[in-house]
């Protein structure tokens, strides 16, 4: 767990000991990895307030849903965040848990995540624009992981380009089929995941105790137009895996039909060529064309004039 210390008008800090007494203006951030399963016991001295044991089982919870519950003391906000080495055809999501009041934010989060990553080194190193209330750091970690989120569009749609391109390749055997369903699954619940945070996030705005600022109301509203764009971007790309498996199925049923109109032609020129065939195939004794020394070039004759009669015939019908 590490503890970061905010004080207006002071560069955020590492804090060390717990402070003895409040210090006005001053919150703090502790930032805890979920695999800290005893968490609360190392937090209590900063958090300065009984947490429900059912909200620290929810952010132990690697799964739970987004989720928004609130006491007089402290709001809890569950939110999903992308899973950073899921493979592209998979995206899937992770919950981050926030325990929210006027002098703490508590992050209840997986091991190794950027997100977070990122934002400590942004207060260790580049520390201008640290936050001035627990409620804008809130914001900021919420922005983080809303952008990983936003940049797994490219990912997505670039995948999506590679395989149009394979399916309408009529010399590439395109049999990844799995990979295309599992893709749309996994939309389908990055669908339902943003809805669910736009709803959490707009229940936990108009209940929270926490004084929200016009400016800090315009930042969340950024954060819920984000989480529009994720939603309807995954809905999007729902429809385009749809009719790009349309437009596969239309172009190999194109393509059946084109191979079975050439069998048919064929087909039907060769039929009447092996009915005169059969016919002068036959052991009859008196048959015309057969004794005589012309009888082959009548019959090859005909048999010429057949075929390009019945070509000319098939071409008024647009048939080839």
């Amino acid at each position: 767990m590490q503890v970061f210390r905010f004080k207006p008008g002071q560069l955020p800090e590492l804090a060390g000991a717990p402070p003895a007494h409040e210090e006005e203006g001053v919150f703090y951030w502790l930032d805890v990895q979920r695999t800290e399963t005893d968490w609360q016991e190392s937090a209590r001295p900063w958090l300065r307030m009984r947490l429900d044991e059912r909200h620290v089982r929810d952010t132990l919870n690697d799964v739970h849903p987004p989720y928004f519950d609130s006491t007089e003391d402290y709001d809890l906000l569950v939110v999903r965040a992308l899973c950073p080495d899921c493979p592209e055809e998979a995206p899937t999501t992770r919950a981050v848990a926030f325990i929210v009041s006027e002098h703490v934010l508590v992050s209840i989060r997986p091991a190794g995540d950027p997100a977070f990553s990122r934002l400590n080194h942004r207060f260790l190193s580049d520390q201008r624009n640290a936050p001035s209330s627990a409620a804008m750091l809130l914001y900021l970690a919420i922005d983080k992981l809303l952008e990983a989120l936003l940049a797994r569009r490219d990912v997505t749609s670039e995948l999506i380009s590679r395989w149009q391109d394979r399916l309408l390749d009529p010399n590439d055997v395109f049999d990844d089929w799995q990979a295309i369903m599992r893709l749309r699954s996994h939309l389908r619940r990055l669908e339902v995941v943003s809805e669910s945070q736009i709803d959490a996030l707009s229940e936990w705005r108009e209940h929270t105790q926490i004084a929200i600022d016009a400016h800090l109301t315009i930042r969340f509203n950024d954060l819920q137009e984000h989480l529009r764009r994720l939603y309807n971007h995954a809905l999007v790309f729902q429809h385009d895996i749809d009719a790009l498996i349309q437009i596969y199925f239309s172009s190999n049923t194109q393509r059946t039909n084109e191979i079975l109109q050439f069998l048919a032609i064929v087909s039907a020129i060769f039929l009447p060529l092996n009915l005169l065939a059969g016919i002068f195939g036959t052991n009859f004794v008196k048959l015309p064309l057969v004794s005589v020394w012309y009888g082959p070039w009548v019959m090859g004759l005909a048999m010429l004039l057949l075929v390009a009669g019945l070509l000319v015939w098939f071409r008024k019908r647009r048939w080839v």
